[in-house]
């Protein structure tokens, strides 16, 4: 929409909006009140399909005959898919549009979930869950940068850490509902298929639901203006910021929308005028390249680096130790010591195991029984953490508004690493149990946080991808981190605890670099 002769003023779309009675108008700071809603599904549902395949698994162990080495593999395989798709999901979010990636790439998502649930081998297996992770890739990273295009920049943190208490309600929904249907006990065979249905697939089919109904509630949603702004699209923003200010006031006209045109921000290059797409290979290779160098380069790379090392820090200390949370709980519980450290009761655990490994080999015990029960503990667990995400997130995006964004991630690194560090010596085990809880929580909430910074600090052309390369470097982290679990927990648990600990500390330190 053009001006006349005597246009109103111009207006950005990060500036001031002034009505003619100078009252201020801020319809980019005012989405649909569900959009936090739908923000808060879609992260559960890339949630319920990266760790709800732990609590599926030993339930479908003894019907696809999985071996140990195969456990790990399911565990970790839709991590790889994330991991290698991060940089291409990023270029289609900032080049094609957030909101029809997102919802490209969840429908594809539950069609490759559906399908995994109806494996009947290891390698379908396999195969269906790491296209589960290319596509859940997109949704993972791209629903923070669409999120926080909503909303004004000193908001988008605070909105963003509000609504990722979907990582603690998803880590009860799936303990929850898994506890409930794993507590039947039926099959149904398919006629002519070697296919038997079973309450573990059932429960795949469960834990896809928040990505069928996040696909088709974007829908009716808008795209990011600011995606358009910075495609050289301002008649686009411009009719979407109108149609946020009609829905957020019942009673107004369009003659009341104070803002009459919108120009690109600044240091955004119109992209409208540039050539079309020749769609050949040399010309996407080139695109991508284009749309990744910003990334390196000054002002933004001391930033991206930054947010890239921290992510990897947390996901280590967050993922990498918490997969081996409720193993570690376990060897605990089991130990039969009381009254003595962390590392004391594990080391105990050890050697009972290895001395029960010995008789079992003496004596030449075999058990042919396949037993894929699942301990009630592994679900009571997953419910307590899931507790403890969402009351910290409520938590935070209400402190977030007194202490600011670097101050409260600074605080939660280092508390996390105070705790991984003091909780070896103390013998009461729910203090070990508290402090356990705390250095993997404290941690974990802090990427949602940093998530939200990465979408303020960088402009809209690179937004969703240094959102999906940072994602990325963190699940690397949490690669590292749960097999050097494995590596040297057992030989020198005491030097494991001082290196995650010492992680979070030095991604609290990192976090001061950052601008506020």
């Amino acid at each position: 929409m053009r001006a006349e002769v005597n246009r109103p003023p111009v207006f950005t779309i990060e500036g001031s909006k002034l009505s003619a009675n100078n009252a201020t108008v801020d319809p980019e700071s005012k989405s649909y009140s569900f959009d936090e809603v739908i923000d808060i599904i879609v992260m559960m549902a890339v949630l319920n399909e990266t760790m709800g395949i732990a609590i599926v698994i030993p339930a479908a162990q003894c019907d696809l005959n999985l071996s140990a080495t195969d456990k790990g593999i399911l565990t970790g395989v839709s991590f790889a898919g994330i991991i290698v798709s991060s940089h291409f999901w990023g270029y289609m979010a900032d080049t094609k549009g957030r909101r029809r990636t997102l919802i490209v790439s969840l429908m594809l998502t539950a069609i490759c979930a559906v399908f995994s649930g109806l494996s009947i081998n290891y390698t379908m297996m396999v195969v269906t869950r790491f296209m589960v992770g290319v596509f859940i890739s997109a949704p993972s990273a791209t629903i923070f940068a669409y999120l926080g295009e909503f909303f004004k920049t000193a908001n988008r943190t605070m909105v963003i850490t509000y609504a990722s208490v979907a990582v603690g309600l998803s880590a009860t929904f799936t303990a929850t509902t898994g506890w409930y249907v794993l507590s039947f006990h039926w099959a149904v065979g398919l006629p002519g298929t070697e296919l038997v249905l079973k309450p573990w697939r059932i429960l795949f089919f469960v834990y896809t639901l928040p990505t069928v109904v996040g696909a088709f509630w974007l829908l009716v949603l808008p795209e990011s203006p600011k995606f358009y702004l910075s495609r050289g699209r301002e008649s686009e923003a411009y009719a979407i910021l109108l149609r946020l200010y009609l829905e957020n006031h019942p009673n107004a006209v369009e003659a009341d929308f104070a803002v009459k045109h919108i120009t690109p921000e600044a240091g955004q290059k119109d992209r409208s005028a540039g050539p079309k797409s020749s769609g050949s290979f040399w010309h996407v290779t080139t695109s991508v390249w284009n749309q990744t160098v910003p990334l390196f380069r000054k002002p933004n790379v001391i930033n991206f680096f930054i947010c890239c090392m921290v992510q990897f820090g947390l996901f280590v200390v967050s993922s990498g130790m918490g997969l081996w949370f409720p193993d570690i709980i376990n060897r605990l519980t089991a130990s039969q010591v009381t009254d003595t450290t962390v590392c004391d009761a594990l080391n105990a655990s050890i050697d009972r195991k290895n001395g029960t490994l010995a008789l079992e080999h003496e004596i030449i015990t075999v058990d042919t029984v396949c037993n894929d029960n699942i301990n009630e503990r592994v679900f009571i667990y997953s419910i307590t953490l899931g507790a403890l995400y969402t009351v910290l997130y409520l938590a935070m995006s209400v402190l977030m508004r007194k202490l600011g964004r670097k101050t409260l991630v600074a605080f939660n690194l280092f508390f996390s690493g105070f705790c991984g560090i003091v909780l070896q010596f103390v013998d009461n085990a729910y203090v070990t149990m508290t402090l356990f809880c705390s250095f993997l929580v404290f941690a974990g909430t802090s990427i949602s946080v940093l998530n939200g910074a990465t979408v303020s600090i960088f402009p809209t052309n690179v937004r969703a991808m240094a959102v999906c390369l940072s994602l990325m470097t963190g699940r690397l982290g949490s690669v590292v981190g749960s097999n050097l679990v494995g590596l040297i927990m057992e030989q020198n648990c005491t030097l494991t605890f001082y290196l995650f600990a010492s992680s979070s500390i030095i991604c609290a330190v990192l976090t001061l670099f950052l601008p506020s």
